[in-house]
């Protein structure tokens, strides 16, 4: 199959334009809870790394299962072996960079004195239970937008990472807001 601009453009720019639109909510959303971030800066500093690491992650898993599905070691079935395995890969290497990003933020955030009335256990349970939650839901969009798009004749490689990272910042903006409720911090 024989890809020239053009084509890429046809097939992209209704699905960015609706990308667009998408992110344009995830900011709305920002800007409601603008005082309450402006309470804990911590937070505010943390939704963009929040958001990168699950588009990252997504991309990455949505790159590696469409050159599955070009090359033929993976199938068309939620059952393939490999689609678990990259599945799970993706989670715990998010788990992981949450984990350390948390740390890192927190200290940082601790050094130049944007950190109130919030423990270092209770930030990093935030981070990593919403980064759970979000790489949990951008791993399977990532998957299913490799599926549908392959299976209409597009390329996976040009529709997923729009998707996963349109997904990923608005889903990210409201894991953060429902786990700092669920944990109970004064947002």
């Amino acid at each position: 199959m024989i890809y020239s601009w053009k084509k890429i453009v046809k097939h992209g720019l209704p699905l960015l334009t609706v990308t667009i639109l998408i992110e344009i909510f995830a900011g709305q959303i920002l800007q409601g809870k603008q005082e309450a971030l402006l309470l804990f800066p911590v937070f505010l500093i943390s939704i963009p790394v929040i958001n990168s690491i699950s588009g990252n992650i997504g991309s990455v898993l949505g790159a590696r299962i469409a050159s599955g599905l070009h090359v033929g070691y993976i199938n068309l079935s939620l059952k393939d072996k490999e689609i678990h395995d990259n599945f799970l890969i993706s989670i715990l290497i998010g788990l992981i960079t949450y984990l350390i990003l948390a740390i890192v933020i927190y200290f940082l955030a601790l050094f130049g004195n944007l950190i109130e009335d919030i423990a270092l256990i209770e930030f990093v349970a935030i981070i990593i239970l919403t980064g759970f939650l979000l790489i949990s839901v951008v791993s399977f969009i990532s998957v299913l937008t490799a599926f549908i798009s392959f299976k209409r004749g597009l390329d996976p490689d040009d529709m997923v990472a729009p998707v996963v990272t349109t997904v990923g910042d608005v889903m990210g903006i409201i894991f953060l807001f429902i786990v700092i409720g669920l944990i109970g911090v004064g947002i």
